[in-house]
């Protein structure tokens, strides 16, 4: 199985050093969508919320395979 690593780009930026073993590309975006989430939330919680914000997601071999930004990762209603 193919090994990804999930890297944030907030205010700080955080490298995932350890990845996680998944069946697919499509599963990392997932997941890296359900976690843009969960951090724009906890952004909300705080009062702020940067929707550049994002999560990189790289493969084995530090190839960026999929970016997903806290504003692509929700619907903002107005």
């Amino acid at each position: 199985m193919p090994r990804y690593f999930f890297h944030l780009h907030n205010d700080l930026e955080t490298r995932d050093e350890e990845g996680l073993e998944l069946p697919d590309l499509a599963a990392a975006q997932k997941i890296a969508e359900q976690e843009a989430r969960a951090m724009a939330a906890q952004s909300v919680a705080n009062g702020r919320l940067d929707l550049k914000h994002s999560i990189e997601v790289t493969d084995a071999n530090g190839a960026t395979v999929v970016l997903v930004s806290f504003g692509e990762a929700v619907e903002i209603v107005r």
